[in-house]
């Protein structure tokens, strides 16, 4: 069996949750119209016939850091040192060229010897003229081993960049195939749920300044009790979380318990709670 570590980086909601989504067959991080949806490296394993794919799904970089709380981005760079192959993910229906080489430029002293796939991503949304002349433009960088146009939300092209990636694995010490799996501790995953339903469900007024703490965990036999409070930076911020007579507030708790239900096939139960903190705590 051949097996690496393949971490995916690039701007924010240029599709790399998606993508990995995609290539785990199901979904397995999380997604959110808005920026920093994911602000944690997540890692998960998928194995396909005798290739075995160790993916590091990390946070947008972008320029704006200090609208995001310190606390809970980690860094996209973080993983490099174990990676075989990085994914660049590159939203190629937006202007992201400026953005590409910053990464690139964050990227140069950090290279080993491991190679980078540029990931084209949204082609869907895309002409074809415009696909090449994307590829012709990024063809020129000589840190990119190979560029690859995909779709991560119908899964064109994933299934090439996978065949690609397979020439630069290891081979692996054990001859056992080791099960697909998502690392996550379930608190932070029960947290990044709800974070997401926030970002959602309120487009514009909420700022990034929001973290939702996993309190307590109470797991039983049928059952799960979570316990999470929601950290706001201003008195305005918590009355747009909770929305009249508690309406919204009601609305992420609903939305946030179907999709843990989702994975964890047990009944839910998610108590909610909303406060105000300084700006210099989060």
């Amino acid at each position: 069996m051949k097996s690496g570590n393949i971490v995916l980086i690039g701007p924010t909601n240029s599709g790399k949750s998606t993508l990995v989504n995609s290539i785990m067959g199901r979904r397995v991080t999380l997604v959110s119209r808005k920026k920093q949806s994911t602000t944690f490296n997540q890692k998960l394993t998928k194995n396909i016939s005798e290739f075995e794919y160790i993916l590091q799904d990390t946070p947008g970089t972008f320029a704006s850091m200090k609208k995001i709380s310190n606390k809970v981005v980690s860094s996209p760079f973080a993983e490099i040192d174990n990676a075989v192959i990085i994914y660049l993910v590159i939203d190629i229906s937006k202007k992201t060229k400026t953005e590409f080489k910053r990464i690139q430029s964050s990227l140069k002293d950090k290279i080993i010897d491991q190679k980078i796939f540029l990931v084209l991503n949204k082609i869907d949304i895309c002409n074809d003229e415009d696909v090449l002349k994307s590829i012709n433009f990024y063809s020129k960088e000589s840190l990119i081993q190979e560029i690859f146009p995909v779709s991560s939300i119908n899964g064109d092209g994933v299934s090439r960049l996978l065949e690609r990636s397979n020439k630069y694995l290891k081979i692996k010490e054990s001859k056992y195939q080791s099960k697909d799996k998502v690392q996550i501790k379930k608190e932070l995953f029960y947290s990044e749920v709800t974070r997401e339903k926030i970002l959602d469900k309120i487009h514009k007024e909420i700022p990034y300044q929001c973290d939702v703490i996993t309190d307590k965990v109470e797991n039983r036999k049928n059952e799960i009790k979570i316990f999470q409070t929601i950290e706001v930076k201003r008195k305005s911020h918590k009355s747009i979380v909770i929305g009249k007579r508690g309406s919204l507030l009601k609305e992420i708790g609903s939305s946030s318990r179907k999709e843990i239900a989702k994975h964890e096939n047990k009944k839910i139960h998610l108590f909610l709670f909303v406060k105000v903190v300084s700006e210099k705590k989060l």
